[in-house]
C-alpha cells in the first residue's frame, strides 16, 4: 500500500490510500525518495485558477464549458510529475532495473509506483545525476521543447521574459544551442542574480522600465532574433510582444492562467505583425521538429545532466516532507518569487 497526494479543493490537499501490489511481468515498483512541486500547472490546480475547473477540452481539442455530466476537477488527482525512486522490486522479463538503481519517472506525489519498464518515462539514471537534478527532468524538457521551436541560430541574441524554473533553464539552453547574447527579463532581484551568476547573461527588470530600447542598446540597435515567454503570466506575454520588434518572433511556454486582460492584442502584436508559437510538448502535442517526440526529450536532458554539459544545482530552493505537502504549498503561493523548485521528501 503507498500513499498519494491530491488536491482536494482550491487551497486544500489531501491523500489516499493507493493499492500497489507487487510487479507484474515487465513492470518495475520503486519507492520514492524525492519529488517535485510544478510551480506552474500545480499551483493553477491549487490557486484554483486553472481553466479545467470549469472547462474541458473535447476530442477535437477545443474547450468548452463544463455540463453537469463532466466530471469534477476536484479532487485532482495528477498532482506532481518529476519523481526519482530507488527500485525495491522487479517483474519478470525486466532488464533494465534491478533493486537498488534509481530511476526517473513522470509520476504524482506518492510514496512508491508501478512502471513498465519499456515506458518513455522512466529512465535509469547515472550515478554522475543528483537526485535534486533529477527532478527537474520534466521541466528542463519543457525549457528544451522552447528552445527547439525558437529555433536558435549561432550568435543569435534570445530574449527570455520570466525567471522562474522554466526561464533560468530556457537560458541556459540557448547558450547551449549557441545563442551569441542572452537577455533575461525578470523583476525579481533574487531571481536575476541567480542567472548572473551562472552566465554571462544581461539581465533587466521589466518593470522598472520599458525594456525595449535597453535590448536594442545592446543589441546594436537591433530587436531580438527571438523571444522564449517563461513567465506563465499574461503580463509577461505582453512584454514579450512588446519587445521581439517588426516580424519578431514570441514562443510562449508559459501556462498562462486566468484574466488576459493585460494583454492589448490591438498594439505590437497587430502593428508589428509579430508572430507567437504556442510551445507544447507535453497532451499529446507533436514536436516542430521530426523525431523529437516527449521521450527523446526527456531522454536527451538525462543525456546533458550525466554529461554534465546542463548543471542545475541552486535550482532545489527548500524541500518539504511529503505529510507537510500543505505547508509546501502555501510558501509557493504566498512568496513564488522565493523559490525556483520546492520538493517533497520521503
Amino acid at each position: 500500500m503507498a500513499q498519494k497526494l491530491l488536491i482536494a479543493e482550491p487551497g486544500k490537499v489531501m491523500y489516499e490510500e493507493l493499492p500497489l501490489g507487487e510487479p507484474g511481468p515487465g513492470e518495475v515498483r520503486a519507492r520514492t525518495v524525492l519529488s517535485g512541486i510544478s510551480h506552474g500547472t500545480e499551483m493553477t490546480a491549487f490557486q484554483g485558477i486553472s481553466p479545467f475547473v470549469k472547462r474541458t477540452i473535447t476530442a477535437e481539442r477545443t474547450f468548452r464549458d463544463k455540463g453537469p455530466d463532466d466530471p469534477s476537477f476536484y479532487p485532482f488527482p495528477w498532482a506532481g510529475y518529476d519523481a526519482v525512486g530507488v527500485v525495491d522490486a522487479v517483474g519478470a522479463g525486466v532488464t533494465r532495473y534491478q533493486s537498488g538503481d534509481r530511476v526517473w519517472c513522470q509520476m504524482r506525489h506518492q510514496t512508491a509506483f508501478l512502471f513498465n519498464e519499456a515506458q518513455p518515462d522512466a529512465i535509469p539514471l547515472p550515478d554522475s545525476v543528483p537526485d535534486a537534478e533529477a527532478i527537474m527532468t520534466n521541466l528542463t524538457s519543457v525549457a528544451l521543447g522552447a528552445i527547439h521551436d525558437a529555433a536558435i541560430k549561432v550568435g543569435d541574441t534570445v530574449v527570455i521574459s520570466g525567471g522562474g524554473t522554466v526561464g533560468q533553464l530556457a537560458t541556459e539552453l540557448a547558450w547551449l544551442n549557441g545563442a551569441g547574447r542572452v537577455i533575461l527579463l525578470e523583476p525579481s532581484a533574487a531571481r536575476r542574480a541567480f542567472a548572473e551568476g551562472r552566465s554571462p547573461v544581461l539581465t533587466l527588470d521589466p518593470l522598472a522600465a520599458p525594456p525595449a530600447p535597453a535590448i536594442r542598446a545592446a543589441n546594436h540597435g537591433n530587436a531580438p532574433d527571438v523571444v522564449v515567454e517563461c513567465s506563465g503570466v499574461v503580463a509577461g506575454l505582453a512584454t514579450a510582444i512588446a519587445v521581439a520588434g517588426v516580424a519578431g518572433t514570441v514562443i510562449a511556454a508559459g501556462f498562462y492562467a486566468g484574466s488576459a486582460a493585460a494583454l492589448h492584442l490591438d498594439e505590437e502584436l497587430m502593428h508589428n505583425r509579430v508572430t507567437i508559437k504556442a510551445s507544447m510538448s507535453k497532451w499529446g502535442c507533436p514536436s516542430r521538429f521530426l523525431g523529437w517526440d516527449e521521450g527523446r526529450l526527456l531522454r536527451s536532458v538525462i543525456e546533458l545532466l550525466a554529461a554534465r554539459r546542463l548543471h542545475l544545482d541552486g535550482y532545489l530552493t527548500a524541500t518539504f516532507p511529503f505529510l507537510e505537502a500543505q505547508a509546501a504549498y502555501e510558501a509557493i503561493a504566498r512568496a513564488p518569487e522565493r523559490y525556483l523548485k520546492v520538493a517533497l521528501t520521503y
